[in-house]
């Protein structure tokens, strides 16, 4: 069976009207377990000193730094080898899906949506995101590996967004099946939430991290901007969601009489004569001023 593997991750700029960033890598199942895990595991984590994993906000900081008996020095020695092991795993693809939370926030307010406890949940970014992400996913294994079966989406578990996500993930048939993309449903694999210690996950906080930074202009040093430069010159998929879509969005919630009251699924997510198809996505790229399905990571 051709199984891919997606390792995703979420990042934002620290207040709910920063740049959202959801990202990942997607790869044959195969090459994470054999060649990049491996790999990684020897020439990132196993030093010496052996670390646990790999996590940036971690490796920033001194007191873990200390916890762990490696020096700044040798911190970056391991974040230039994790672009370097990154850059030598050529099936990696990258996707990278950011919402504009200046636009998203103040258009979202007391939009609600039915949380794992069966409560109202607030409608966050980290929804339509991921919903965004899992259909590229899926689009781009449907249109360039025909003979993939399914893609295992590993996720890092975040304890109650992480359950609310694996609940809009059980919704995607529903969704797929509402835009008119039923070709799609048979790729949906698992749903695995997993620690930091997830090398894939690693790689996808590695990812996460630099391209936010990135997009800001608040790299801290060269180094950082050459790993960056690094990881990011290969072919992938990245989106900036339209602000016609938000609006849209918020605008058909409005019009059905959603706010405020609860959401079953995704299917109420996107306006009755919206699809987030190709064509979409072609079509509102001019204006997102972001590469389709074949552009490059900047």
């Amino acid at each position: 069976m051709a199984v891919f593997l997606a390792a995703s991750d979420e990042t934002s700029g620290g207040n709910v009207l920063s740049m959202y960033h959801y990202a990942g890598w997607i790869a044959p199942e195969p090459d994470w377990s054999f060649y990049f895990t491996p790999a990684w595991q020897e020439r990132v984590l196993e030093g010496p000193p052996k670390i646990p994993y790999l996590h940036m906000t971690n490796i920033r900081s001194r007191a873990w730094r200390e916890k762990y008996g490696i020096n700044e020095w040798e911190a970056d020695e391991r974040l230039d080898e994790a672009a370097r092991v990154i850059d030598q795993m050529g099936s990696l693809y990258p996707l990278l899906i950011t919402i504009n939370g200046s636009i998203f926030t103040p258009l979202y307010k007391g939009h609600k949506m039915i949380g794992v406890s069966g409560g109202g949940k607030d409608f966050q970014p980290d929804f339509l995101a991921f919903v965004a992400y899992v259909y590229a996913v899926l689009a781009y294994v449907h249109a360039k590996h025909p003979s993939a079966e399914k893609v295992v989406f590993l996720v890092e578990n975040n304890s109650e967004i992480t359950k609310d996500i694996h609940q809009l993930y059980r919704s995607m048939p529903t969704a797929l099946t509402h835009i008119g993309a039923p070709e799609l449903i048979p790729l949906l694999g698992e749903f695995l939430p997993g620690s930091k210690e997830r090398i894939p996950l690693q790689a996808a906080d590695y990812l996460c991290w630099h391209s936010r930074r990135a997009d800001s202009n608040t790299l801290d040093d060269m180094r950082d901007a050459r790993r960056f430069g690094t990881i990011a010159s290969r072919k992938g998929f990245r989106l900036t969601v339209p602000t016609s879509v938000i609006t849209g969005l918020a605008e058909s919630y409005r019009t059905h009489g959603l706010t405020n009251e609860q959401v079953k699924g995704i299917r109420q997510l996107r306006p009755h004569h919206a699809r987030l198809n190709e064509r979409h996505i072609q079509r509102h790229k001019s204006r997102s001023g972001k590469s389709g399905m074949d552009g490059t990571l900047p």
